[in-house]
């Protein structure tokens, strides 16, 4: 294999394609690299373009997406005046007051500053649905341009209202890669974009608004209304797709289909956390009388008000877990130790140290994912540790030579750059994965060191990667695969500006160290490095300003590899010196 020319940023080789190529053949041909770009660039168009089987007709919600001839797969895939934006959002009230003039010029280019921010790399730059992340995600993003809407406060086959969009917006979909943007957007931010949402679609400039549906105070709880939701939940066919059990294993739910003809993930409705529209009382309620439009959830305004109680009642008995609560978007604190560190996950200087618990976010759907890591930090004025610790009831450490087995896995992901969250025109890059000219350096562990050396002790693909093959092969985010397999270091170190653009660091630059624990049932992680740098894609640790940080874990029993992961989003991290 050829290395690249070092002097050659390793950010410019991005290219989005995934065409199989023989790793044996060196890319760096500039002739050659050339000649690939413009056979490449039709396709490259083509995927910004959108996805080409959307129409323009409005389905409703109902069993006409149902496809009852085979099981279908889920196809997870392997401006302003200075003052424009605000930092950290208030939303105490969700009625926050709209702006008069809502399709004034200055709100709209406020709008789509923000869009193209923030919200351009699932969505696309028409609304499409269709951005560079999309390929990663599961469900996919919304596509605007066909105005339908899952969560709103209006009847089926209706338009949301405004403050169903804001919503949405401030509290993130759960079970998604949709997060809360609440503390990162101002109301004003936020009246912004949803003008800007609205533009996509003619059909908010050729109807009204749907009306508010009435929700009235839940009807008291008690066991005959419990079991009347019971016998409902079977005679009106909810456990075709939500199962008896309700953990969506009917036996239609392998072959349900939304109105983009994308493959339906039914969620398991016994945890609260996995309710995207919401896990209160009022909000199933919700749910149940407007449907979840473009899906086969149907409306049942058409029950008397009683039953729908009742059914809310039943579906809420059956939780089985209890929500947790934690940080989406936070300050996250780096504590002086004067204590040499190292990575033992048991060490002393652990002991008293404050630690967050940040949200999971699955950029694939799946049931039983992890949800909550809790994240801790020391340094000692020379070097920094981070420590790791989630819930994994199995542990997975498996060789990835056996393609059947899936190895445990989590990654540090640090913004490159002078950048901050979410002020100053939002110039964070995006946190699945950064964006082409605002680079990500990611310090990636992976389980099982020890027997992973040993099964590829014989192997000649190690060292001399070749960082064009690697790319133009079709290595797509985060792989849990070891890139480096002469590493001796459970901790890879690794740069990214976007999906499909991941590329390991030299050896000489890999400066990361780590190492894991699995102890009834909790991975513990701890990674190491100097504070200094040591080349121009590290992370510097500036203690006067917040380094940009977000995380990711891999799941081995659920297949997890490259972008089939959960991620938090960006977090700030303080280096404090005492």
């Amino acid at each position: 294999m050829v290395r690249p020319d070092p002097k050659v940023p390793v950010m410019a080789l991005l290219c989005k394609t995934r065409i199989k190529l023989n790793r044996s053949i060196s890319f760096f041909s500039p002739t050659l690299a050339v000649l690939l770009l413009l056979l490449l660039i039709p396709n490259y168009a083509l995927s910004q373009s959108g996805h080409e089987h959307h129409s323009d007709k409005v389905p409703l919600s109902g069993s006409e997406y149902r496809v009852d001839e085979k099981p279908m797969e889920h196809h997870h895939h392997d401006d302003g005046d200075g003052d424009l934006f605000r930092t950290r959002g208030s939303h105490s009230d969700l009625g926050a007051k709209k702006p008069e003039a809502m399709q004034e010029e200055g709100l709209l280019a406020r709008g789509r500053n923000i869009y193209l921010h923030m919200c351009v790399f699932c969505h696309g730059k028409d609304g499409n649905g269709g951005g560079t992340a999309t390929d990663y995600l599961y469900p996919w993003p919304r596509d605007f341009r066909m105005g339908i809407f899952k969560f709103r406060s209006t009847p089926t086959g209706t338009l949301p209202r405004d403050e169903d969009l804001y919503r949405t917006i401030i509290k993130g979909v759960p079970g998604t890669s949709m997060p809360a943007w609440g503390d990162a957007l101002s109301a004003q931010d936020t009246w912004a974009l949803i003008n800007l949402i609205k533009n996509f679609s003619p059909r908010f400039s050729k109807e009204p608004q749907g009306e508010k549906i009435t929700i009235n105070e839940p009807l008291p709880v008690t066991p005959q209304l419990i079991a009347k939701g019971k016998e409902l939940f079977t005679k009106h066919k909810c456990d075709v797709c939500h199962g008896q059990s309700l953990r969506g294993d009917g036996r239609l739910a392998e072959s349900l289909l939304d109105a983009w003809k994308h493959a339906v993930f039914v969620q398991d409705i016994t945890v609260p956390g996995y309710y995207k529209g919401g896990f209160e009382a009022k909000d199933i309620f919700r749910t149940v009388s407007t449907g979840l439009d473009g899906t086969p959830m149907s409306s049942y305004a058409h029950l008397p008000e009683q039953d729908r109680w009742a059914l809310v009642h039943y579906i809420r008995s059956q939780f089985t877990k209890e929500f947790k609560k934690a940080e989406f978007e936070t300050d996250v604190f780096s504590f002086r130790k004067d204590f040499e560190l190292n990575t033992d996950v048991n060490s002393p200087i652990w002991d008293g140290v404050k630690s967050t618990n940040l949200v999971l976010r699955p950029l694939s759907a799946r049931r039983d994912a992890i949800e909550v890591i809790n994240f801790a930090s020391v340094n000692n004025g020379e070097q920094l540790a981070v420590r790791l610790k989630w819930e994994d009831p199995t542990k997975n450490t498996f060789s990835e030579l056996n393609q059947d087995f899936f190895r445990d896995g989590a990654a540090v992901q640090f913004a490159l750059g002078n950048v901050t969250l979410h002020t100053h025109g939002h110039n964070e890059p995006f946190f699945g994965m950064g964006n082409r000219g605002k680079p990500v350096n990611i310090w990636h562990w992976k389980s099982g060191l020890e027997e992973t050396l040993e099964a590829e002790g014989d192997q000649e693909y190690a060292g001399d990667v070749d960082m064009d093959a690697l790319i133009f092969g079709g290595v797509m985010s985060n792989p849990v695969a070891k890139l480096n397999l002469t590493s001796e270091n459970a901790v890879e170190e690794l740069n990214a500006e976007g999906f499909g653009t991941i590329t390991p660091q030299p050896p000489d630059k890999q400066n990361v160290e780590g190492y894991g624990e699995w102890k009834d049932g909790i991975w513990t992680v701890v990674f190491l490095r100097d504070m200094l740098k040591t080349g121009k894609w590290d992370t510097a640790f500036i203690r006067k300003d917040p380094t940009m940080i977000a995380l990711a874990v891999w799941d081995g029993i659920k297949e997890d590899r490259n972008g089939r992961k959960v991620i938090t989003v960006w977090q700030r991290l303080n280096i404090l010196d005492k």
